[in-house]
């Protein structure tokens, strides 16, 4: 009995997810589906097409409050055409889940999904209608998308509920320049810490018990005195180290590129195969080559187009 009225209360949590599936049967775990518009109970398909071979094609909206990036929640969602870019902040959900197929015809459901803390508002609900542009009471339309109207129900966040409080400092101040309670010491401008305690009698620093950190930052010993201007008293100095012995050079890997080329020692001889070639047959004497000048050239490889001049 309880069950079910817990499960008639309307239920103010945050929509963390959205996806799109196209098999009404493989929902992802932890998500809801919308599957049924919420005027007329008729199907809530956000595709309605068929294949060219006669096939259904079908897209369905899915909803979850426990996945999704954690501490994260959807603030704000709308519709949009199909070559729109979304608004700054919002994402597109491309591609279906299931099938890793196209999402979307003609228009496009996008979101922006923000930090629970930092959120001014979060949708808790999305609906969709089959008839009519006026959303039901407690939801606001988004648009249209291939026949049905896309409406959401949000929820107003507090601005406490978006605050995250301040980290204590470790010298007792925060921030804005005023000490926090537990502080030893307050200096009348509030500007800076009073952490340290000197005793002038005793000439030593002390630390209250709550900042017993400070003890790290106290030196040991006293600070040395600083030398008269008109001292000549100059600090010992320390001898000077004895020269060192050069250094041999490091052997390197490129001084020898430009003297060796990887062939130096390989014999040349001429394979098995060419060498039975070259002793059964006696190699070819090649005349000898003869060079001519220019108007020798010139000579022997004129050409003055007459033929190509008359057909033209």
């Amino acid at each position: 009995m309880m069950q079910q009225v817990f499960k008639s209360l309307p239920d103010d949590k945050p929509i963390t997810a959205i996806c799109i599936i196209e098999d009404l049967t493989k929902i992802p775990s932890g998500f809801t589906i919308v599957s049924r518009t919420h005027d007329q109970d008729s199907d809530a398909d956000l595709w309605k097409g068929s294949t060219f071979f006669g096939g259904k094609i079908s897209r369905y909206l899915c909803l979850s409050k426990s996945e999704g990036i954690g501490d994260y929640i959807v603030e704000s969602i709308g519709v949009i055409g199909e070559k729109d870019q979304p608004p700054d902040g919002y994402v597109l959900i491309s591609r279906t889940i299931d099938t890793d197929a196209k999402a979307w015809k003609k228009r496009q459901i996008c979101y922006r999904l923000t930090r629970r803390n930092l959120a001014s508002s979060a949708v808790t609900d999305v609906i969709l209608l089959s008839k009519g542009n006026r959303a039901p009471e407690g939801f606001e339309l988004v648009g249209p998308i291939n026949g049905l109207a896309v409406c959401i129900k949000k929820i107003h966040l507090k601005p406490s509920q978006s605050t995250s409080p301040l980290p204590v400092l470790g010298y007792n101040l925060n921030p804005n320049g005023a000490p926090l309670p537990g502080s030893t010491s307050q200096r009348p401008n509030g500007l800076y810490p009073s952490v340290v305690n000197k005793d002038l009698k005793n000439d030593k620093i002390t630390a209250s018990p709550s900042d017993e950190y400070v003890n790290l930052l106290v030196p040991q010993r006293p600070a040395p005195p600083v030398p008269s201007p008109h001292s000549n008293i100059l600090p010992p100095s320390r001898p000077n180290p004895p020269p060192r012995p050069p250094q041999p050079a490091p052997p390197s890997n490129y001084g020898t590129l430009s003297q060796y080329h990887g062939l130096e020692g390989i014999p040349f001889v001429l394979h098995p195969s060419l060498q039975l070639l070259c002793d059964k047959q006696p190699l070819l004497q090649i005349s000898h080559l003869k060079g001519k000048t220019k108007e020798e050239i010139d000579k022997e490889y004129y050409y003055d187009f007459r033929l190509e001049r008359q057909s033209t």
